[in-house]
């Protein structure tokens, strides 16, 4: 779990940041986790602290933060940010983020569906504890999902107005 982590700053600071970028990769995850914990209480999934505390570390793991990353290396390595070649029209930050998405969005948004499909065959596999952090996880997934295309693309489109 913690090699995670490590690999998410390590990851950002090869994107050019150094603390911001894979903090707020964090802090969404985060939120996901802190939303996806009533919506499955509501839903009856039983969450047991125990169990949850001893399951943290596989949940970090199979949330992962490769996908904002990726999500990121789109924005950060469009030819705006080319110092070399000024581009022929203007560019804003929210177009810059815009064609990032659309570039990279459809594979992050497949890649999420995948992941939280095969959770939900887990699921409904009826294994005592499986199933509870199953559900769980594609609950913090579709959460992830969620905070990606919403907060976290609003962190990156002030970070890009803040590079220009």
């Amino acid at each position: 779990m913690h090699l995670t982590f490590a690999n998410t700053f390590i990851k950002a600071r090869k994107l050019g940041s150094s603390f911001w970028l894979a903090a707020c990769v964090i802090i969404s995850s985060t939120f996901a986790f802190v939303l996806a914990l009533p919506i499955a209480i509501a839903l009856d999934i039983s969450v047991d602290p125990v169990a949850l505390s001893e399951a943290l570390p596989f949940l970090v793991i199979t949330v992962g933060f490769d996908k904002p990353l990726q999500l990121a290396r789109a924005v950060f390595t469009h030819p705006a940010f080319a110092p070399s070649t000024p581009p022929s029209t203007p560019v804003t930050a929210s177009q810059v983020v815009q064609e990032a998405v659309a570039r990279t969005g459809p594979s992050v948004i497949r890649d999420y569906a995948i992941e939280i499909a095969v959770l939900v065959l887990g699921a409904v596999s009826g294994v005592s504890g499986l199933k509870e952090f199953c559900a769980l996880a594609a609950l913090i997934l579709a959460a992830d999902c969620i905070a990606l295309f919403t907060f976290y693309i609003a962190v990156l489109n002030i970070m890009v107005e803040v590079r220009f």
